[in-house]
């Protein structure tokens, strides 16, 4: 497993409030070089979608992991809580089209994180301009 305690975390100093896929894609883009290379942002979020903290995972652990380790970003959860995460999967050059191993991943992360009260709200997967969001895809 890999050992936490390596990624960055980000908590706004300002309200950001962040209700959808879209918005947390186009949040994301503002991050210098967001989805140039492969990255996982774990997004923790409060009541009304405030964003609470970011954090970047991407040296870290990959979606292909967090399929042996469903409960591996909890570990970065903020102190003081969070009402949900969502996760922004950097693939560029992959698309964005779901695989099976993709679907896999999104039900156990599911139930890990309903599980500790950390319900995992999406999985966006993006590679350049598109994006896609699995909680949409695969409802």
């Amino acid at each position: 497993m890999p050992e936490p305690g390596t990624a960055l975390a980000f908590e706004p100093p300002h309200p950001v409030t962040l209700t959808a896929a879209c918005d947390a894609v186009r949040w994301a883009r503002t991050i210098p070089d967001f989805g140039s290379v492969p990255e996982v942002f774990a997004v923790f979020l409060g009541p009304q979608g405030r964003l609470v903290r970011a954090v970047w995972l991407a040296e870290v652990i990959g979606l292909d992991e967090l399929h042996e380790w469903p409960d591996f970003v909890l570990g970065y959860a903020p102190s003081r809580g969070a009402t949900q995460v969502l996760l922004l999967v950097a693939q560029p050059g992959e698309g964005t089209e779901p695989t099976m191993a993709d679907a896999e991943t999104w039900q156990l992360m599911r139930l890990a994180h309903d599980a500790a009260g950390v319900p995992l709200a999406d999985i966006v997967l993006v590679d350049g301009r598109s994006w896609r969001s699995l909680a949409d895809t695969l409802a």
